[in-house]
């Protein structure tokens, strides 16, 4: 192997190990935004979550919010 052909394939490497990396730090930090905006919304109650069978937070619709109070009052 030739030192032109060594040089392409580290950069090549280099270059694909770079782009998988700020691929997935990109959507992580998504996933974290959303999350922590989510918990920030609930905190000052403009949306209403509950806890599904598998721990995750899932949205109340709005209809089952209003059928909730209409049958307390």
């Amino acid at each position: 192997m030739d030192a032109l052909t060594h040089t392409i394939i580290a950069t090549s490497c280099i270059g694909i190990a770079f782009a998988v990396g700020r691929y997935f730090r990109n959507n992580i930090a998504a996933e974290n935004i959303v999350s922590i905006l989510l918990d920030r919304m609930e905190e000052d109650g403009f949306i209403k979550c509950k806890l599904d069978s598998s721990g995750e937070k899932e949205l109340v619709k709005i209809s089952e919010i209003i059928a909730d109070h209409t049958k307390g009052t």
